[in-house]
């Protein structure tokens, strides 16, 4: 689970930025569904961002990305490799060269809650330190200055072997994940399998993300059947599909996907998926017809393949995020999605889905407690902040919030002016 991300110096983000997923004391009767135990802490099951254009809070979301990559990738960086997630503020010269920072607070798969930071530049790992909590206060496991590597009284682990190999744009985390260390294994974990994180905009990496389900629907029958479940639910008149092994060379990708990403999305998953329809001859069901997944529609193939990314994390119990979640989806079907994580039975490892949007017909009191709306805006040098609507005075749960935030009373909206086109004679 999430308990909060810090970032600094990344992308529009230049002083420090605070996602914060705990609960806002003073609504204590909103909406009581919506929250999630853990550690005696109680923190929210999703977020919703809101912001104009260019207000950056999708890179809020690639910082999860980054750390994503940099943990599960750079134990096999090269010598003098630079980072590519080394992408500082660019509109003030001074942080052109300074770290970018992460922290992020969460729990692993047995709940042991974590604190980890890291601070980079190009090439370099200047600090990296990870503490968790075994009786509620924290406590260090290691912390990393440059190469220098002190240690606490919990490690339990190799220390000079994994020293002298660490390369100084190495993360010491992702350079022991095969040395099987407690604690810092389940930490690892959290990054590679316990967080899923979906920024690209393609129809073709849809089409990549559902076929990479398949496997796993092969495999595991309860997956296809929620599946099947889900699109019932969403009434797409789909009343089955078929999986067939696939030959891995016609996958397309976005040209922006990394490609270590594209290897290994064609290495694990290589099927092809049919959906089935019902038949009709004069009013009545006769058969079925069969399509390719390229023959379904734009909103069918969204949300197959965000509702594979959904119903594999409430499997698993990990942390989803998600850019333009509702982006081809039906309102009605958007809120499906939602509502999912606020019941105990769908729900029941505690995962968590973090999200931006645009679509204001979700600002519902009823959907959303006050504490679970975020807005990101930027400030005169191009700066993002982030607040929640549950920091603002004076909005109480009543009030039509879908009428307030398009009409500028939480800022986070573009300023429009008039529109004067030249065109020659």
């Amino acid at each position: 689970m999430l308990y909060s991300l810090k970032i600094k110096n990344f992308r529009s983000i230049r002083g420090e930025l605070l996602l914060d997923l705990s609960t806002s004391g003073r609504l204590k009767s909103e909406l009581n569904n919506n929250i999630l135990e853990q550690n005696g802490e109680q923190l929210i099951s999703t977020a919703i961002i809101y912001g104009r254009n260019a207000s950056g809070k999708s890179n809020i979301l690639k910082a999860f990305r980054a750390l994503e990559f940099l943990v599960k990738n750079s134990d096999q960086f090269k010598h003098d490799q630079k980072l590519p997630p080394y992408e500082p503020f660019i509109f003030k010269r001074s942080h052109q060269k300074e770290n970018i920072e992460f922290e992020i607070v969460f729990s692993g798969e047995t709940g042991i809650k974590f604190n980890y930071k890291i601070a980079f530049n190009e090439k370099t790992i200047d600090y990296e330190a990870l503490l968790f909590y075994p009786k509620g206060t924290p406590a260090k496991l290691f912390e990393r200055k440059n190469k220098r590597v002190s240690y606490g009284d919990y490690y339990r682990g190799e220390k000079k072997s994994v020293e002298q190999n660490l390369l100084e744009n190495q993360l010491f985390l992702s350079k022991t994940s095969n040395n099987n260390i407690p604690y810092l294994k389940e930490a690892y974990l959290f990054f590679t399998s316990g967080l899923t994180v979906s920024t690209f905009h393609d129809t073709e990496y849809d089409e990549t993300l559902i076929r990479s389900f398949s496997e796993m629907m092969l495999a595991d029958d309860v997956t296809k059947t929620n599946m099947k479940y889900l699109l019932c639910a969403a009434d797409t008149n789909i009343k089955d599909f078929t999986i067939s092994k696939n030959d891995g060379r016609k996958f397309k990708f976005p040209e922006n996907m990394p490609k270590k990403i594209q290897d290994e999305i064609i290495d694990r998953f290589k099927y092809e998926v049919k959906t089935t329809h019902p038949l009709y001859e004069n009013n009545a069901e006769v058969g079925e017809a069969y399509l390719d997944l390229d023959e379904e529609s734009l909103g069918t193939k969204k949300l197959l393949a965000v509702g594979g990314l959904i119903i594999s994390t409430l499997s698993s119990g990990g942390v989803i995020v998600v850019d333009e979640l509702d982006k081809s989806l039906h309102p009605l079907l958007t809120r499906m999605l939602i509502k999912l994580f606020y019941s105990s039975k769908n729900n029941p490892r505690k995962a968590q889905l973090i999200f931006a949007t645009h679509d204001s017909s979700l600002l519902d009191p009823e959907l959303f407690r006050r504490d679970q709306i975020y807005f990101s805006d930027k400030e005169y040098e191009g700066n993002t902040i982030l607040f929640r609507l549950s920091d603002l005075k004076g909005v109480r749960k009543d009030i039509p919030l879908d009428r307030w935030y398009l009409s500028g009373r939480f800022n986070a909206i573009p300023i429009i002016g008039d529109l004067d086109l030249v065109f020659s004679d």
